[in-house]
């Protein structure tokens, strides 16, 4: 079989466009004070071809993802991409690390505007059974925020707040004493599901999806309660 070097299959003229790129690339990227792993997605529209040229679009990514922040990342691959190959949409997801915990934070950018999604582990002591036994069950619960922004979000100020939304936060390494006290504080400050999300709504006005999930330790199914502002 012999090389065509010079065949370009994507350029073939197609009547359907359709949006595509890659996905699950993964680099190395700065973030706030971090240099964190991280994996990328970015694509674009065919524009009347059978195909994007998704090279481009990996080489746009290595070259333009040594940047001072994730955000500044995302505008010069985004530019990049548009040069030859217009309407890029370029999202970033990694594991961000604020006190104790590992939050995970997903930032996209299409047409000049950012999307962040935040989530976030904490504690929920149930109301309900703490009210009617003395004692409420505990369990790892989750809180998801979504925002629009055509600015740079902080993403420390935002977990914090988030934390703040839970019966108490997870915490990785106790002794026996910080156990008991890390219950205490949770049934001092029981909450459902509900509560979380209510309280995540008042902190976050600007948010337009909120939601939280309960992993029940007495149940065989997750709570999850949401507000959804986009209806």
């Amino acid at each position: 079989m012999e090389l065509n070097l010079e065949a370009d299959v994507q350029s073939e003229r197609s009547e359907f466009d359709v949006r595509a790129g890659v996905a699950g690339l993964k680099m190395m990227m700065r973030v706030g004070r971090y240099v964190l792993p991280a994996e990328l997605s970015v694509t674009t529209m065919t524009h009347g071809t059978r195909g994007v040229h998704m090279s481009r679009l990996v080489k746009a990514v290595q070259d333009n993802s040594d940047a001072p922040h994730a955000e500044a990342a995302l505008r010069r691959i985004s530019r990049e991409v548009n040069r030859t190959q217009r309407g890029a949409g370029v999202s970033v997801r990694f594991s961000y690390p604020f006190k104790d915990v590992f939050a995970g934070v997903e930032i996209r950018l299409q047409r000049n505007a950012f999307t962040y999604l935040f989530k976030a582990p904490g504690i929920t002591a149930c109301p309900c059974s703490r009210k009617m036994a003395g004692v409420g069950h505990m369990q790892r619960a989750w809180l998801l925020v979504a925002i629009h922004s055509r600015s740079f979000v902080d993403i420390e100020e935002q977990l914090e707040k988030m934390l703040g939304c839970f019966s108490a936060t997870t915490i990785a390494m106790m002794k026996r004493p910080e156990e008991a006290a890390k219950v205490l504080e949770s049934q001092k400050n029981p909450k459902f599901v509900e509560d979380v999300v209510r309280d995540a709504a008042k902190k976050f006005p600007e948010a337009f999806y909120l939601e939280a999930r309960s992993e029940e330790s007495i149940h065989m199914h997750d709570a999850v309660a949401i507000v959804d502002r986009r209806r």
